[in-house]
């Protein structure tokens, strides 16, 4: 397979413009989405998932979950309309570019050409006829491309940027940096992804997304389950809205700048104490022996009583109390129980009646709950 390239260096990387068939390159392409978390999910959401994978090979796209990936799903509609806009007239185009990596650390008489490749501006690579490639950004291009006629797709080329041999954290900051700053990608994969990356400027948010992923996957947490972590799925509150929320609570007291076992200790303390003053508004019950009886405690809590208290505003409410209930609390689960207790019979988690929704009733909660507890 030969493929032309002109050699781009910027500091100290060096990567390639490129271009190829589109019908070539689709044949050694895999698509993949970030699925880390399918071991914890219900029977029910795995079966969705089956579904949705199942759904989108019918259109003819072989696509995977990976637990290591850093794509996102892909979204039909989209896939469609890419479709529909090249087939629809004749001088319709794509000029924008694919970010693919390749690996040929397997291909040793490849490894030795490259090192005379990186010394050349522009040239030739030749590789294996099975070579497989990853899409680092362009999926929904590509997948869309795929369902073009074939007779349009013979002489069609595509451009594209090419990094060989591209570490996985480097390529979850590309593929970060490019849809977090540039486009309106789900913040909870973007998060997802903090943990791929070797930056000292991310560690923060790489610290918090350990400890929302403990809150998710522990059994003994009292947001078992609870969490999309990647924005989509089962669960009352995204990975997205517990990072922002946490982050700027905790940066409002000394914890901040401890270790992440620190933080989830406390905060583990203080939504234990939720999970036990108000049963029936917490979607994980005190006591369980199956992933059934969560998600049918979950589906009463959230979708039949319609609680508020791990929804948005409830749960944002009492992120925004934890920097003044966790300095009177002594660090221990005794101290957050003694002053959280005062709201036992004094609040309503459900009912928004005559204070307001959205944004409103999370202002209105956070009152409430220092007035009863403060006063």
């Amino acid at each position: 397979m030969r493929i032309p390239y002109i050699r781009i260096k910027q500091r100290d990387e060096v990567f390639f413009i490129s271009k190829f068939n589109v019908k070539e390159l689709l044949d050694r392409v895999d698509f993949h989405f970030r699925e880390p978390y399918s071991d914890l999910e219900s029977p029910e959401i795995i079966e969705k998932n089956k579904k949705y994978i199942d759904r989108i090979k019918r259109l003819g796209i072989d696509l995977q979950s990976n637990v290591e990936g850093i794509q996102r799903r892909l979204q039909i509609e989209r896939i469609k309309n890419i479709s529909d806009y090249i087939q629809g007239e004749d001088d319709n185009f794509l000029p924008n570019s694919i970010l693919l990596s390749v690996d040929v650390s397997g291909v040793p008489e490849f490894e030795e050409e490259y090192l005379q490749i990186e010394e050349k501006e522009i040239g030739y690579f030749d590789f294996p006829d099975d070579i497989r490639f990853s899409v680092i950004d362009g999926q929904h291009r590509l997948a869309g491309l795929s369902l073009v006629k074939e007779e349009i797709l013979v002489d069609f080329e595509i451009t594209t940027i090419l990094l060989i041999n591209v570490s996985k954290p480097t390529a979850a900051k590309l593929f970060s940096d490019i849809n977090g700053k540039q486009k309106a990608v789900n913040r909870s994969l973007i998060y997802d992804l903090y943990q791929e990356m070797d930056s000292k400027k991310v560690e923060t948010i790489k610290k918090f997304h350990s400890i929302c992923r403990g809150f998710y996957s522990n059994t003994e947490s009292p947001l078992y389950r609870q969490i999309k972590m990647l924005g989509i799925g089962s669960g009352a509150i995204s990975q997205a809205f517990f990072i922002d929320y946490s982050i700027e609570s905790i940066s409002k007291t000394n914890l901040i700048d401890q270790n992440e076992q620190k933080i989830f200790d406390q905060l583990f303390y203080y939504f234990k104490v939720y999970q036990k003053l108000f049963p029936e508004d917490w979607p994980v019950p005190l006591k369980f022996t199956s992933i059934q009886e969560v998600d049918k405690h979950s589906h009463f809590v959230l979708k039949v009583r319609k609680s508020q208290l791990v929804k948005t505003n409830g749960f944002g409410a009492i992120l925004r109390v934890f920097p003044k209930v966790y300095n009177e609390s002594h660090e221990r689960f005794d101290g957050y129980l003694e002053i959280l207790q005062k709201l036992k019979d004094e609040i309503n988690w459900v009912t928004t009646e005559n204070v307001g929704t959205g944004k409103a009733f999370q202002n209105f909660l956070v009152s409430k709950i220092e007035e009863i507890i403060f006063s």
